[in-house]
């Protein structure tokens, strides 16, 4: 860091140096003019330059112990300045702190006054509360007292209002599953007569679902047996007998059909043991192709007893 103690000597001795230049500059400048106004006369002057320099250090040293002598002036009274505000700073440290003691103590008093007054207040608001207390309990007696009395009062009268309402409600009850009991024999009589109603009613219908099932049975089974002839007929007419065929030859086909009466499969479930027979059987039913009469069937009869169909072909004549 650059001392402050040598800048007035710096900048004194920059300004000679400036002053040495500028009157060095003017006596050659002069010199100039002089040379060209007048080519003929030469003047000379000598600067001792070794007592310029010797009085430029003196003056460069004054600067300095003038600075030195200002800089520990200003030391001092900053020291002096720095001392005198430790003073006052102790000296505010120390009002601060008789301040707080005054504070504290005050606030001590203060504590202790409202704490006696507190204490007066609570023995006051006791002593109150003690007598107000005691007039309460005094006034709850009475009020005890009159409750019981009325609550006793109230009480009678409410065992004669209950036993005049019990035997209201037992009067009540009486009717009432008197009521209920010839409403009970009544709707039992109701139910009964219902109930053999339903009875006869249903072994009517039992009796007219047994006689409609006797009769689908019997038109089922005619109709079964009037399909069963359409389709030996149907097929005999269609049947060709090959030459191998011979009296005690059988063979049994299994006819599926559709409800449309087509055939689905026809198949030799037992063989006659010629392969030309059991072959002519196969084409007799393929002839056909479709049994048209099945189409008439219901469901429920084709399901049962003509969606499958046996029949065995003999040279004699077909067997259903």
């Amino acid at each position: 860091m650059f001392d402050r103690s040598y800048l007035l000597p710096t900048l004194f001795a920059a300004l000679v140096h400036a002053l040495v230049l500028v009157v060095i500059s003017g006596v050659w400048i002069g010199q100039e003019v002089d040379r060209k106004a007048q080519p003929r006369h030469i003047e000379a002057r000598m600067v001792d330059l070794s007592a310029l320099a010797e009085k430029k250090a003196a003056e460069e040293k004054l600067m300095r112990d003038k600075a030195a002598a200002e800089a520990a002036k200003k030391k001092a009274a900053e020291k002096a300045k720095a001392a005198e505000a430790k003073r006052k700073k102790a000296a505010e440290a120390k009002r601060k702190a008789e301040a707080k003691r005054a504070a504290e103590r005050k606030k001590a008093e203060e504590a202790k006054r409202r704490k006696a007054a507190e204490a007066k207040k609570r023995a006051d608001a006791e002593r109150k509360a003690a007598e107000r207390k005691k007039a309460e309990a005094a006034k709850k007696k009475a009020d005890a007292d009159a409750k019981k009395a009325k609550l006793k009062a109230a009480e009678e009268a409410k065992k004669r209002a209950e036993a005049k309402r019990r035997q209201a409600e037992e009067a009540k009850r009486k009717a009432a599953e008197e009521a209920k009991r010839k409403a009970a024999e009544e709707a039992k009589r109701k139910a009964d007569a219902e109930r053999k109603a339903k009875e006869q009613a249903e072994a009517k219908r039992r009796e007219e679902l047994a006689r409609q099932r006797a009769a689908a049975a019997e038109r089922a089974a005619q109709t079964v047996a009037d399909v069963g002839a359409y389709i030996r007929t149907l097929t005999e007419d269609n049947w060709r007998l090959p030459s191998t065929a011979r009296n005690g030859m059988t063979a049994t086909v299994r006819i599926h059909f559709f409800p449309s009466g087509e055939v689905d499969l026809a198949e030799i479930i037992k063989s006659s043991g010629d392969m030309a027979y059991d072959r002519s059987v196969l084409q007799a039913i393929k002839r056909v192709g479709q049994y048209e009469l099945i189409a008439s069937v219901d469901p429920i009869t084709f399901e049962r007893n003509l969606r499958r169909v046996l029949i065995e072909f003999r040279p004699e004549g077909l067997r259903w």
